[in-house]
């Protein structure tokens, strides 16, 4: 598949990517190989291959419990929590605005 230099700004465009004319033919050429290389991968027989549904080793990667370990004392609860706070006041978080 060869790509135009119209097809190359127009993934730039769309990947928020600024090129200047004298880089489109290089990466033309690398995004014409990355499509050759897909084309090798979907040309694959995957007939008999199950379909991957996680990374993880199921039975060799126990999982934790997941029980949250929570302070009864309500003011216990309340330091733990505003101990993870880069900045609080008043016993709330500090946010930095974002809103003129």
């Amino acid at each position: 598949m060869s790509l135009e230099t119209k097809d190359i700004e127009k993934l730039a465009t769309l990947s928020r990517l600024k090129f200047t004319p004298e880089q489109i033919p290089a990466f033309a050429a690398e995004f014409e190989n990355i499509l050759q290389f897909v084309g090798q991968i979907q040309s694959l027989d995957t007939a008999g291959v199950p379909p991957l549904t996680t990374t993880a080793n199921i039975e060799s990667s126990p999982e934790r419990p997941d029980t949250p370990i929570i302070p009864a004392d309500p003011i216990a609860r309340r330091t733990q929590l505003m101990s993870n706070a880069p900045a609080q006041e008043m016993g709330f978080f500090v946010v930095p605005k974002i809103v003129e």
